[in-house]
């Protein structure tokens, strides 16, 4: 006989005994019971919370591809939002810098620190009906005697969702599919060999 087999008719018997013990045998069974319910229960959760979120992604690329082919002008104020919302991405102090725009010429004044202006004059560049960025930052080395720059700046960091702390549920779901492939392509090729 083999020892594979051995040791798994072992196992199954000693599950067997755990499982049906006639003291303690029917609260084990109810407490792997409610565990395979409460992890159904979270997994389609889950799965729902991924699903709406993918939905959501995919109707705000058609909204972006949508106002990419219809709105070639952008009317001054609304650029100056969109150049403010994307400021907190690239800049630690997004709020000392004064956002203007005149027919898509954008003009960014107001002190920075020196780190960060290339970043800052970048992204305002990048930004859907921007035509010129005018750099009129003053950047400083530090934030010492700039009250404007004082206080603990923070970056909102990366968009990527993958380069985040917390993933959103579609990122989630589709890393997990991911491993899941990998695990199963590595156990196949075990397999063969």
């Amino acid at each position: 006989m083999d020892n594979r087999a051995l040791l798994a008719g072992a196992g199954v018997g000693a599950l067997l005994m755990y499982m049906l013990d006639p003291e303690r045998g029917g609260r084990r069974r109810a407490l792997v019971r409610d565990t395979l319910i409460r992890g159904g229960r979270l997994a389609c959760d889950g799965a729902d919370a991924a699903l709406r979120d993918m939905a959501h992604r995919a109707t705000g690329i058609l909204s972006e591809a949508r106002r990419a082919r219809y709105e070639d002008e952008v009317d001054d104020d609304r650029l100056v939002q969109r150049v403010r919302a994307r400021l907190g991405r690239v800049c630690s102090h997004p709020r000392a810098i004064d956002v203007t725009a005149t027919d898509g010429n954008v003009t960014l004044t107001g002190p920075i620190l020196a780190s960060e202006v290339e970043n800052v004059v970048s992204c305002a560049g990048s930004v859907h009906g921007v035509r010129t960025v005018s750099n009129d930052l003053e950047p400083h080395d530090t934030s010492a005697g700039i009250p404007s720059l004082q206080g603990r700046g923070h970056v909102a960091g990366p968009r990527l969702d993958i380069l985040q702390s917390n993933w959103a549920p579609a990122t989630r779901a589709l890393v997990g599919i991911a491993a899941l492939a990998a695990a199963g392509g590595v156990a196949a090729a075990y397999a063969r060999h």
